[in-house]
């Protein structure tokens, strides 16, 4: 009798997560305004973007990373614009207040390229300048090498130079495993469960701000699980070797004590390629949080803002 009930219980549990795999699988959201921004209604997927300072055919274009947002970019956006630039702070696609769709491949290295592209066509962009972050910076090379006559500078911070150069967070891990991962992203809501992943995106005594959490949980199973540009692009040729290969400008910058995207191994990659890192004292992964002065010093000289 005994082992019927745990038999029974196994069957039920297992029917369980296999019901939640495949509801979770299909969870899906409308764009709407997030962090002060507006939709654009493009012909793919619906992005949501902040705009700054005044209009024009030129801008400097904000592209955040992974489980990110364009809150992430607030100190830096401003700081750019109060000099008299167009920017551009843009949600990837399934992050923030961007549209979420169904479709695995809309979160890839193609489907992203192309939502920014229609992003700034939408937005009247003729020339623009690239900033990207971690993942962002992986989408701006996509953009960069579909749009060569668009794009006239890149800037990328701490972007994985190739594979094998990033620490995969364990939350990643569990909530990706098949069957039992959907069940485990139900405890992406507290903010406990994901205070260690999000950790490793800063230096470790730098506090976790609460618009990281915020933008983790606009995410969708999909776009956590799927959103592999960077993995795709490094799959078929080094991110290193694909920005030294655009033959424009580039900037790398790093985050001197990042441990996500470790600085050594990737400084010596993106050296070896021959664009060697402007590299933040104190910063973590992500500098244009932890250190905005200082890296609104180094893409101002590199963009021709004084």
């Amino acid at each position: 009798m005994k082992l019927k009930v745990v038999v029974a219980a196994a069957v039920l549990l297992l029917v369980g997560l296999l019901v939640n795999a495949v509801v979770v699988d299909r969870s899906e959201h409308a764009a709407e305004p997030f962090g002060g921004g507006h939709v654009l209604d493009l012909p793919g997927v619906d992005l949501n973007v902040r705009e700054y300072g005044p209009p024009g055919s030129r801008a400097v274009v904000l592209l955040h990373g992974y489980t990110a947002s364009l809150e992430w970019w607030e100190p830096v956006a401003r700081k750019l614009a109060a000099t008299g630039r167009r920017v551009i702070a843009i949600d990837l696609v399934g992050h923030g207040g961007s549209e979420a769709p169904r479709d695995a491949a809309q979160y890839g290295a193609q489907g992203q390229s192309t939502a920014v592209r229609q992003a700034l066509s939408a937005l009247g962009v003729q020339r623009a300048v690239l900033i990207g972050h971690s993942m962002g910076g992986a989408v701006a090379t996509a953009v960069a090498e579909a749009e060569p006559d668009l794009v006239q500078r890149v800037v990328v911070s701490d972007t994985p130079a190739d594979n094998g150069l990033v620490v995969v967070p364990r939350m990643h891990d569990v909530v990706c495993a098949p069957i039992v991962g959907p069940a485990a992203d139900r405890f992406r809501a507290i903010d406990m469960f994901d205070k260690p992943s999000l950790q490793t995106g800063f230096a470790s005594d730098y506090p976790v701000p609460d618009f990281a959490h915020r933008s983790l949980k606009r995410l969708t199973h999909t776009g956590i699980c799927d959103s592999d540009v960077v993995e795709e692009l490094n799959a078929d040729k080094a991110i290193a070797d694909r920005l030294a290969g655009l033959g424009k400008p580039v900037l790398v910058l790093w985050g001197e004590r990042d441990v996500l995207t470790p600085t050594a191994g990737n400084v010596a990659h993106y050296t070896k390629a021959g664009l060697p890192p402007h590299v933040i004292t104190g910063s973590g992964h992500s500098p244009m949080v932890e250190k905005p002065d200082e890296f609104v010093s180094a893409v101002s000289e590199f963009v021709g803002v004084s």
